[in-house]
């Protein structure tokens, strides 16, 4: 994980009284905005990489309301921009390949846009199912229902989120004779992820700077941030060292820089990175 590159968890689904957004699937009317208010911070955090650089929002899971938190992202990204005549910009958003018939077109229409501003800033949000962030054998089946492990924690902890992330990292994803995902492992995979996208850009766009955007789910981003914390271990001693809460709905994990050292962005915790050399050499 480099400078600039971001995980958030998705934004509200409906429920509760709260209705199904109109436009966005698997997201609340009040989610639509909460996801807008995300939008604007990610927008700001371009202020701070250097011209020329590719921000490719795409990483998400297969399920609809982390697609649909992308989209909102990029829309608003947009929206923003274009009213601010933020011409130091440039936004892709799926409905802008339109028309250009097969996959290869639109890569090769992408590609010659953005080689034709190599000092602009671009956003190309265009949500795509990234199998490391599946919850599909991890946490759910493939029918989307909990799996034999989590069902025990729940029923265990009263549905409680916390207490079940805490049990997961204390017995590393083991229940009696229950096996659930290893945390560590589930932390490595939202990595693996973020790093084939970026190789997928990469591979395009050789020599410009690249910036991966993801949306994803708790408990998979909560273990990740662990590991980053944590020189790469995901242990319920170090999650309780952290003294913070698990990740809310759009909040945010990223790596910044203040006064030259790096920080993990942990929703709203900015957790210091001193010891963490191969975080050092990203920036």
């Amino acid at each position: 994980m480099r400078k600039g590159d971001f995980f958030t968890r998705h934004t509200t689904r409906p429920g509760g009284g709260e209705p199904e957004s109109a436009r966005f699937k698997g997201v609340s009317e009040k989610g639509v905005e909460l996801a807008r208010e995300r939008a604007r911070e990610i927008l700001e955090s371009l202020k701070h990489l250097e011209p020329g650089t590719v921000m490719f929002m795409g990483g998400t899971s297969e399920i609809p309301r982390t697609k649909s938190t992308m989209a909102i992202y990029g829309e608003e990204i947009k929206r923003i921009a274009t009213e601010e005549k933020r011409d130091d910009i440039l936004v892709f958003l799926p409905e802008d390949l339109k028309g250009i018939e097969g996959y290869s077109r639109k890569v090769a229409f992408l590609v010659d846009q953005i080689t034709a501003h190599p000092k602009k800033k671009i956003v190309i949000d265009i949500p795509l199912f990234t199998r490391e962030f599946s919850w599909v054998d991890d946490f759910t089946t493939k029918e989307g229902t909990w799996t034999p492990y989590m069902q025990a924690l729940l029923k265990l902890h009263e549905g409680k989120g916390r207490k079940v992330f805490q049990d997961w990292l204390e017995h590393q994803g083991v229940h009696g004779e229950l096996k659930g995902p290893h945390p560590k492992e589930v932390a490595e995979k939202q990595l693996a992820g973020l790093n084939r996208l970026r190789d997928f850009v990469a591979k395009y766009l050789p020599g410009r700077p690249i910036v991966i955007g993801c949306v994803g789910h708790s408990w998979s981003l909560d273990a990740l941030a662990v590991y980053l914390a944590n020189k790469g271990e995901v242990t319920v001693e170090a999650w309780n060292a952290l003294n913070t809460k698990m990740i809310g709905e759009t909040e945010m994990i990223s790596l910044m820089e203040k006064d030259g050292k790096p920080f993990l962005q942990y929703g709203d915790k900015e957790i210091p990175l001193e010891d963490g050399e191969n975080m050092k050499r990203n920036f």
